[in-house]
């Protein structure tokens, strides 16, 4: 949580105190000075947000090592730690290194999804649509 935290309170910090108070002149509740000035101005941080946590949350693997090592009954498991399972500790090397490639296409398309919308996004917003 203190990453997401950090970069949101940076890229509030960066919104420029003048867009609230003309909408607030405008007659603006809060809400609307929301969605119409704080969202579109921090998306960039968003996507960056997005992206960091999916890829940290399909690579986690030293909290599970260290807190549960996959129990109860496989109720923790994750798939790098899956992969280290089989490559380790039941000697399927193939079977681990294939769940390990696996992973890295996954987070790869992830990636792109993600950089494409923040493109697409970022296209509009240069266009005025």
């Amino acid at each position: 949580m203190g990453y997401p935290t950090v970069i949101f309170m940076s890229a509030l910090q960066r919104v420029d105190p003048e867009l609230y108070e003309a909408a607030e002149l405008d007659g603006a509740g809060w809400m609307q000075r929301f969605k119409a000035i704080t969202i579109p101005q921090i998306k960039p941080e968003t996507f960056v947000i997005v992206l960091t946590c999916t890829v940290a949350s399909l690579k986690v693997f030293a909290p599970i090592y260290v807190l549960t090592r996959g129990g109860p009954e496989g109720s923790t498991l994750v798939p790098s730690y899956y992969s280290y399972l089989n490559f380790f500790d039941k000697s399927k090397v193939g079977y681990g290194a294939a769940i390990a490639t696996v992973l890295t296409i996954i987070i790869i398309i992830v990636a792109v999804v993600i950089q494409y919308f923040q493109n697409r996004a970022a296209k509009k917003d240069m266009l005025g649509v």
